[in-house]
Order: structure tokens, then C-alpha cells, then sequence
């Protein structure tokens, strides 16, 4: 449930340094069983979402063994994490799609909704580190009253500039 953006909007964004959230997760052993467990029963896919996925230092090593265990994988993510490091794994271990979440198509509003400094450019430079490995990416974003008179200006740029899918709730 950590994040490092605190978005106005989510109910799920503990702080990424919050010591008792990260005491309280999962370990690197308990995924495994559970990885384990679901593709004993004949799970096919799984959602890794959080919080911000890429906070935890072992996504990595919890990622591999679930592609190991032979499942599809769809990552929700706010991209401000991503690296080209991670993005070079990632192209070599394909999820089945990466979901970003782009809050505004400009920075002031994108920031307002994070409240975070910083944040559209690190997402931008995701968004780009994926498309450039050529990874199947989605990019989304909720309508707020932050947002909303940048909706239609997003969804151009999504789908004529970045020619990827664009989704909105």
C-alpha cells in the first residue's frame, strides 16, 4: 500500500518510507506460496498493482517468479519509478500490458493532483522508457475536478501523439 506520490484521490498511498507499512507486507517468501498456491488452482494471470508496485526493492525477484511460474502479467503502475534498468528486464520479461496512470497532460495539473514536484517529468521519462522497448502499455487517468478540462487535450495526446490506447473512469 506504499506509494511515493501522495494523489488527492487514493485511499491506498502510505508513504513510501513508512515503516510500518512496510513491516506489515508480504515477504518475498510469503509471494511465492501464494504464487504457488494460485497456479496449483489454475490461475492463469495476475494483477500486480499497489500502493506503487515498483516501491518494493524484490518487485523484481516477486515479478520473475511469477513470469517462472508461467503466469500473465498486467502491471498497474504511475511510472515515476521506472528505469532503464527496469524497463530493459521488463523487455526481456514482457508483462501481457502495463497500465500508467497520467493524471494531466500538463505539469501544473498532473502535480496538483500527485502533490508531488517532479512527478509528470519522472512519469514522462516511464511512459518513454516503455514505449521505446516497444512494451504494451495503456495509459490512463480518473476525472477529477483538477483534471477534467484536460481530458480531451490527454486523450489526443495519448492516441494521435503516443499512438497508444487511452482509458479514463
Amino acid at each position: 500500500r506504499r506509494c511515493n506520490l501522495n494523489c488527492i484521490h487514493c485511499y491506498n498511498n502510505l508513504a513510501g518510507g513508512d515503516k510500518k507499512a512496510r513491516q506489515g507486507e508480504l515477504t518475498y517468501g510469503d509471494y511465492r506460496r501464494i504464487i504457488d498456491e494460485i497456479t496449483e488452482a489454475g490461475c492463469l494471470w495476475s494483477l500486480f498493482t499497489g500502493g506503487e508496485v515498483l516501491i518494493r526493492k524484490d518487485f523484481l525477484d516477486i515479478y520473475t517468479y511469477a513470469k517462472q511460474k508461467g503466469l500473465l502479467i498486467i502491471l498497474f503502475t504511475n511510472g515515476t519509478l521506472l528505469t532503464p534498468t527496469i524497463a530493459d528486464y521488463l523487455a526481456d520479461w514482457p508483462p501481457f500490458c502495463v497500465e500508467i496512470s497520467l493524471y494531466g497532460r500538463t505539469k501544473e495539473t498532473y502535480e496538483r493532483v500527485t502533490r508531488v514536484p517532479g512527478s509528470y517529468e519522472r512519469c514522462m521519462q516511464g511512459i518513454r522508457l516503455l514505449v521505446e522497448r516497444r512494451l504494451p502499455l495503456i495509459l490512463k487517468t480518473m476525472v477529477l475536478s483538477l483534471n477534467k478540462h484536460e481530458i480531451w487535450d490527454l486523450k489526443r495526446f495519448v492516441e494521435e501523439e503516443l499512438n497508444l490506447e487511452f482509458k479514463y473512469d
